[in-house]
């Protein structure tokens, strides 16, 4: 099950993968997606329509949380950067509290700030701050062990609540039979995401392949994201029947499942092929495609994504054995 597939171009390449090394396991699949936009379903579908795989069709649907069961799955339930785009809270401390951070809206000419008649409707959005909206953001930081208000924090430090989360991995273990959770994202642990020199907090807006920190600019037509408490999700999980199996960073995942073997054999072909060129043979092709590999391990960049694996009604047996993405691969 995978949550939030985007182009759906993950799902392509797992399918596509395990038809071509593991066909006793594709036989016997159900890839279900989890996708709210009908925009991106639309997306998905037409890219898994060009995937030729076999005679039959392929073993997909799509579907919301609420449609399956509870305890219904045997396998694998995963998401790749979905948890960061779930809606926030927003605190601050003022005066020794913790207050919310609301936003309103004013009005250019009754604010009589605007001269001319095309200004004068222009609408600004305002931000204050009030009590908060609800009790369950103080819970939050006793259950993440976090203590805003011990006179650590400076006043004025912002930074932000995902309960959206909290309710999302609940609904994913009461789903889960036997089988996996798998969440990679970027984020931190408590400790880092409530460091004091994160006083404005970790939420990040993407317009065109370029960030900034104003969730106010290109309304509706921006990316607008936070970072992932690991902390929090692991704990939520803890009391939602999922043990932790482990937690690593995205490059050495990759690494683990073999993208070292793979850049390796990219680049002994690229040395095969020395008159690739007069060949006619790609080398440039072969040379972005190392690049891109590289980046995907880059500790500073995508490499640097967090990746926890949780689990639920495993036998102890199954318990002892080594997932092959979070063990530690030899060094060269």
């Amino acid at each position: 099950m995978e949550m939030g597939a985007g182009q759906g171009l993950l799902a392509a390449d797992i399918l596509h993968y395990l038809h071509q090394h593991y066909s006793d396991c594709f036989e016997a699949l159900e890839y279900i997606i989890i996708e709210k936009a009908a925009g991106l379903i639309s997306q998905q579908q037409q890219q898994l329509q060009r995937l030729k795989i076999g005679s039959k069709p392929l073993p997909l649907r799509w579907c919301s949380l609420e449609e399956i069961p509870e305890n219904s799955i045997t396998g694998c339930c995963f998401s790749n950067e979905l948890v960061d785009a779930f809606p926030i809270h927003r605190v601050v401390i003022e005066r020794q509290q913790l207050k919310e951070i609301y936003v309103t809206t004013t009005n250019s000419a009754t604010d009589g700030v605007a001269s001319d008649p095309q200004a004068s409707s222009e609408t600004n959005f305002v931000e204050i701050t009030d009590t908060l909206s609800t009790p369950k953001l103080i819970d939050y930081f006793d259950f993440i062990g976090i203590d805003l208000l011990s006179g650590t924090y400076p006043e004025g430090y912002r930074t932000e609540v995902n309960l959206a989360a909290l309710d999302w991995i609940k609904t994913v273990a009461n789903r889960l039979q036997r089988g996996f959770l798998l969440t990679i994202d970027y984020g931190y642990f408590a400790d880092r995401y409530y460091q004091l020199a994160r006083h404005q907090g970790t939420l990040q807006c993407y317009y065109r392949h370029r960030h900034h920190d104003d969730p106010y600019l290109y309304i509706g037509e921006q990316d607008i994201t936070a970072h992932v408490n690991f902390t929090a999700l692991e704990r939520q999980g803890e009391l939602c029947g999922l043990r932790k199996v482990g937690f690593t960073q995205q490059g050495l995942f990759l690494m683990a499942l073999g993208l070292g073997d793979r850049i390796a054999a990219l680049s002994a072909r690229d040395s095969e092929r020395g008159n690739a060129l007069a060949k006619g043979q790609d080398v440039i092709k072969i040379m972005q495609r190392r690049q891109i590999l590289h980046q995907l391990m880059d500790p500073m960049g995508l490499g640097g994504f967090g990746v926890l694996v949780q689990s639920k009604g495993l036998t102890p047996q199954e318990e002892q054995l080594p997932l092959k993405g979070l063990t530690v691969p030899p060094m060269f």
